[in-house]
């Protein structure tokens, strides 16, 4: 998935962006907050040019730890 940016037409225009994960999670961000990604999620494009993909914190932390090889710490 990725990040939409949208214009709300509302009476004070501002701009809003939805991040979306692959898992489905999903966080809105409105005005200046919109062009920064939301806390622990991490934006990046394969290639120059290709859409932004977006992970949240729980799958990056997943994909870290699938990386070196070890099992996230869930809190129960």
């Amino acid at each position: 998935m990725g990040v939409t940016y949208d214009l709300i037409d509302a009476p004070y225009p501002y701009l809003c962006a939805v991040y979306r994960c692959r898992c489905g999670a999903t966080v809105t961000r409105h005005g200046d907050e919109a062009g920064a990604p939301p806390p622990g999620w991490h934006v990046h494009a394969a290639e120059a040019g290709e859409s932004a993909e977006c992970e949240c914190a729980d799958c990056a932390d997943q994909a870290e730890a699938a990386e070196r090889g070890q099992t996230p710490h869930r809190p129960s």
